[in-house]
């Protein structure tokens, strides 16, 4: 049987963690064990009461709900192991709703996979939103959901090179940052590719002028023969390739502190700090097997203070680099990492070289 992997995997595991446990609070389930949380959920699906009854307010419109549907069906392709700890992890974040309820009591408890409820801004990082019934404040609060090994350090950015140089603010800074990477990408990577015909230059090699990236069939074709001919050339390629994506990146931080600051506050799932007055405040919590827990953040605390970031490449690495993040007293380096989100395939091009632009960014953590 052949299991999915990449990114339908990642967003069938994050169904099962995020959505999972919402479903089965608005139910009133106390659900303590893996199979009964598969058994209750495929129930639903099964008999199509996602869109009616306490299931229906788990959704923000019809759109999530038929999504929810189908990642619910695809996870028979889920390998059964990595199913198994996904759904420990799903039972450890429901049991951390039925106890926060116990210390203030929820109304509901919101999936937002793509649409956020109203009121709150499509960029917050909550993965669910839970409502209080109590009118104090604050009256709704965003989680983020992380879930895994005791000691695995899940990313709080979990992104991708083009997907950031296409962000509002960073275009601000600099509107023809994406163009110049793609130019500098050609010269330095792309233009040492084997059998390139000279009709193709820097400024026809790949399309992005839309939501996805296209590369032309000659480039593509290059790429397949370089890595047919010499790994060893293709990986050096490689070396480069991502060096470039984070050498863009380190100039793109250090000529603009305040977009700088204000990218870390909307991307990196800061949790901790004080939400201002009507801000929805987010939590991280972490579910290791059937056990979840609040986590504290350091730079959410930090982040108020900054007055000095600093990116800067680790050149001992193909693929680290850090941002210092300073105030008056305290510093901090925050770990980023720029690599290929998988192994290189012909069809249907992706990792390494044939991720192009679309290299993965994460942010780790700290130290």
């Amino acid at each position: 049987m052949a299991y999915l992997s990449g990114g339908k995997q990642t967003t069938i595991n994050s169904t099962i963690t995020e959505l999972y446990p919402a479903l089965a609070f608005n139910h009133n389930k106390n659900i303590k064990n893996s199979k009964d949380l598969d058994k209750f959920i495929k129930s639903l699906a099964e008999e199509k009461k996602l869109n009616t009854g306490n299931s229906k307010k788990t959704f923000v419109d019809s759109n999530d709900i038929k999504s929810a549907y189908q990642f619910i069906s695809d996870t028979d392709l889920v390998r059964p192991s990595m199913y198994e700890e996904k759904l420990n992890n799903a039972v450890g974040i429901l049991q951390y709703l039925l106890d926060l309820d116990k210390s203030r009591k929820i109304d509901k408890v919101i999936w937002g996979y793509r649409a956020k409820p109203s009121g709150i801004p499509s960029n917050h990082a909550g993965d669910i939103f839970v409502f209080f019934k109590t009118k104090t404040e604050p009256k709704i609060i965003g989680i983020s959901l992380k879930a895994g090994g005791a000691k695995t350090a899940e990313p709080k950015l979990n992104s991708y090179v083009r997907t950031t140089l296409k962000k509002d603010i960073w275009l601000k800074s600099d509107r023809l940052s994406e163009n110049k990477l793609k130019k500098k990408l050609f010269k330095e990577v792309y233009s040492k590719l084997p059998s390139l015909p000279k009709t193709i230059n820097e400024n026809n090699w790949i399309d992005i002028a839309g939501k996805n990236q296209k590369p032309a069939d000659e480039i593509k074709e290059s790429v397949y023969k370089q890595f047919t001919k010499s790994t060893k050339k293709f990986d050096e390629l490689y070396g480069i390739q991502n060096r470039i994506c984070r050498e863009h990146l380190i100039k793109l931080i250090n000529k603009d502190f305040d977009s700088a600051k204000q990218w870390i506050k909307e991307e990196f799932r800061l949790s901790g700090d004080k939400p201002k007055k009507g801000e929805v405040p987010l939590i991280l919590v972490k579910a290791v097997n059937n056990k979840a827990d609040e986590l504290g953040d350091k730079l959410a605390r930090l982040h108020p203070k900054i007055t000095k970031i600093k990116a800067r490449l680790n050149k001992s690495s193909v693929q680290e680099w850090f941002i210092d993040v300073s105030s008056a007293k305290d510093k901090l380096t925050l770990l980023m990492t720029i690599r290929s989100d998988s192994e290189f395939r012909k069809e249907k091009q992706k990792g390494k070289l044939g991720a192009y632009m679309g290299l993965k960014l994460l942010y780790r953590g700290y130290k």
